[in-house]
Formats: C-alpha cells, structure tokens, sequence
C-alpha cells in the first residue's frame, strides 16, 4: 500500500516554461496594458507647464485675403503724372499681427499651478502603478499556491488509487469485506474530483495572471515559497508604521499637492482682478496703394485691460474655489485615515496569519505521525482500511490548510509593504524623487 505521509507534494511534470516571480513584475511594468495607459496619462499631463507658458510667449497671427471686384476703379487728379488706383480688379491683401503679454497676473499663479498639476500627476500614476504590480503579485502568490494545491490533490489520488487495489486484493484473498472495497472505490472518485476542481482552479488562475501581464498562458509558476515576500523592516509599532506610510505613499503626497492646487485655484482668481498689459504689433500690405500712395503699413503699440466688474462672475469663482479648498482639505483627512486604516489592518492580519500558519504546520506534523502509525498498525492488522484513509484524508487536509495558511501569510506581508508604501519591486518610479 502507498504510504501517502512519507511522500512530499510535487508538482506534475510539464513541458511548459516556469514563470518566476520577479519575472511576472517585470513582464507587467514592461507590457501591462493598464500601466500603458497610466503613462500615457502622465505624458498628458506634461502639457500643463507648457500650456500655462503659452499665454506669456508671444502670439503672432497671419491672414491674407483675395478679392474680384467687378472693374479697376482709378482717380486722375490734376498735375499726377498717372492716374491714382483706388480698386485693383484683382485685390490682394495681407496682415501679420503679434502681440506679447508683459504684466499678466493671472499666469503667474497659473505657472505654477501647472507645475504642481504636473508633480500630482505623475505621483498619481505611481500609485497606478505600485497598484498594477501589486495586483499582479497577488495573481501570481494565488496561482502558485492553487499549484501546490493541485500537487497535493494530485498525490492524494495516487494513495487512493493505492488503497482501492490493496482494498480489491484482500477483498479477493477474504482479508477485507466488501465495504472497504466500495469505500476505497468512492473515496477514488472523490480524489478524481477534487483533481479536476484543483486543476481548473489553477488554470484560472493562470488565464487571469495572463490577462494582466498581456501574454498567452504558455507557462507554469513557481511554488509559493520561491516568491516569498520579506516582511517590511519598517513595521515595527503602529505609530512608525503609520508614519512611513505618511511619508511614503504616492497616494497621500497627491492628495497634499491636491490642497495646495485647491490653494494656488483660488490665488488665480484673485490676480485675475489686476489689469494686463500687453505689446501690440500689426503690419500690412496690399497690391492697392490708394490716396496715400503706400501699400505696406505697419503699427505698435501697448494695450491695457482691466476688467473692472464681470457680472459677479470674480467673485462666485472665489466662493466656489473656497469650497473647493475645503474639499481638497476633506479628502486629504480621508485619505490619510484610510492609509492609516489599512496599515492597522495590514498588521492584524499579518499577525493572525502567522499565528495560523504556525498552527496549520502543527497539525501536518501531528497528522503525519497519526498516519505513520496508522500505516504500521494497518501492516500488524491491528487496524483496519476505513481508520487508515481516514487518517490519510486527515493528512491531505492538512497539508491544504498548510498551503492555504502559507500563502495567506505571503498575501498579508504583501498587503503590509504595500499600506505603508514600500512595495516597488521595480524601484522604476513615474514621480520624480
């Protein structure tokens, strides 16, 4: 008989490539389509420094014009030597305009609004992306443990298939009654099943990691404990915890720099009460030179505005940006006590993971010593077929919480390292240090 507790899960041979861990991170920032669109995002959103800039560069402007009068239209007048076209049948005409801005208050704040778009921008996208690898590590951490799950299921059909010949021999020689045999055949089929359920499970598994690396599944992962995940070194109490979260999560940074735009909105409205100055040029020509007898023209000059009252449009503005400011202000509470939230969390459940996990290893210890004895008394006859895959059975689902407890602890230091703001596998950072 197959002696299932001195055996380790392994998992089934494949022609497949084995898809590690870090290549899985490095595949998803190389080629994630979600990631493409975070920085297709962010290269957006450095237009808005140039963009501000352009209502202080200059603005020059070109127009020309074509006219077919119905005749020429000419003037004689005593002592020209010809006569003076005022109409040319065919009329041309052209003008070039610019103007420069010198004093416009409004920019200024605007400038460096953009600039501060810009920073939130991109400290946005890498929250995007940091959330993007972290996904990707929890389908890969999944996948990999539904693999050690299918290995164990898969040694747990080779004991059954095992015990339900043994069982059909002593059935044969009068050794064992009939209902072993017609447990041993259930508890088979059982196993089948579960191999089946176990083997869709992993393949799912699979198509969902390749969904998100953007490849075709044409690969088996590694086991979990060839991703293990450190524990971040930074944890230490709740306070120091919650504090490197403050200081490192790109998330709560974005929302900062979100209040100071809600500031720096409210800033433009209130230099938009001061007048503009701006320099004028203009410069013509036409194929009609006229009374003046010049067919080029040319002017420049300074223009001020100052916009003494809009329908209380200023002022509304003003109103509304203080409301925005009080929202920025909101947000940023409740961001940080999310982030604080989710460190608190984070620990407590790393905490009861570990405490699980170290139980779980436990009772696999215990049920393989129950199996082995059961096995040596099974071979004295001093125990019959149903206690033994009973034990047996006892042993498989332990070693599944095993698996199962195992994984939870590497998806909790995951979820830590990424609450307080250090999981960048990569380090390859969208926001500028």
């Amino acid at each position: 008989m197959k002696d299932f507790a001195s055996s380790t899960p392994a998992p089934s041979a494949t022609a497949l490539p084995l898809l590690s861990f870090e290549e899985a991170i490095a595949l998803a920032e190389k080629q994630s389509p979600n990631l493409d669109a975070a920085r297709a995002r962010l290269q957006q959103s450095r237009e808005l420094g140039n963009k501000a800039w352009s209502g202080y560069l200059p603005t020059i402007t070109a127009s020309g014009s074509y006219i077919r009068n119905p005749k020429e239209l000419t003037f004689e007048f005593p002592g020209a030597p010809q006569p003076i076209t005022l109409q040319q049948q065919n009329q041309l005409s052209g003008q070039l305009s610019a103007q420069q801005a010198l004093i416009v208050p409004r920019l200024w704040p605007a400038i460096h609004n953009a600039y501060v778009g810009e920073r939130a921008a991109a400290l946005t996208a890498e929250n995007t992306r940091r959330e993007i690898l972290f996904t990707v590590a929890q389908a890969y951490l999944g996948a990999a443990s539904l693999r050690e799950s299918l290995a164990v299921q898969e040694q747990l059909l080779e004991v059954r298939r095992g015990f339900e010949k043994d069982a059909q021999t002593r059935f044969e020689v009068g050794d064992a009654e009939r209902l072993a045999v017609l447990r041993a055949t259930l508890d088979r089929k059982q196993a089948e099943q579960e191999v089946v359920r176990s083997r869709n499970a992993y393949a799912t598994a699979k198509s969902a990691l390749a969904a998100l690396l953007a490849r075709p599944v044409d690969f088996e992962v590694a086991p979990p404990q060839a991703a293990a995940v450190a524990l971040p070194s930074e944890e230490g109490d709740v306070a120091s915890a919650e504090k490197t979260a403050m200081d490192q999560r790109p998330d709560a940074a974005a929302a900062r720099l979100n209040v100071d735009l809600a500031r720096g909105g409210r800033r433009e409205i209130l230099f938009g009460y001061l007048p503009n100055l701006y320099a004028t040029g203009n410069a013509s020509a036409t194929n009609t030179a006229g009374l003046t007898g010049q067919s080029t023209i040319w002017t420049v000059g300074l223009a001020l505005s100052w916009t003494l009252f809009d329908g209380g449009l200023r002022e509304a503005n003003l109103r509304e940006s203080s409301g925005k400011i009080a929202e920025a202000r909101a947000n940023l509470r409740g961001t940080e006590e999310k982030i604080r939230d989710e460190v608190r969390k984070a620990r407590n459940e790393l905490e009861s993971a570990e405490a699980n996990l170290t139980t779980a290893e436990e009772r696999v210890k215990l049920a393989l010593e129950s199996a082995r004895l059961a096995k040596q008394n099974f071979d004295a006859g001093a125990t019959t077929y149903l206690q033994v895959t009973d034990v047996n059975a006892q042993l498989a689902g332990a070693q599944l919480s095993a698996v199962a407890e195992a994984l939870n602890v590497q998806l909790s230091r995951l979820a830590l390292a990424r609450a307080m703001g250090l999981f960048d596998p990569t380090g390859n950072s969208l926001a500028p240090r």
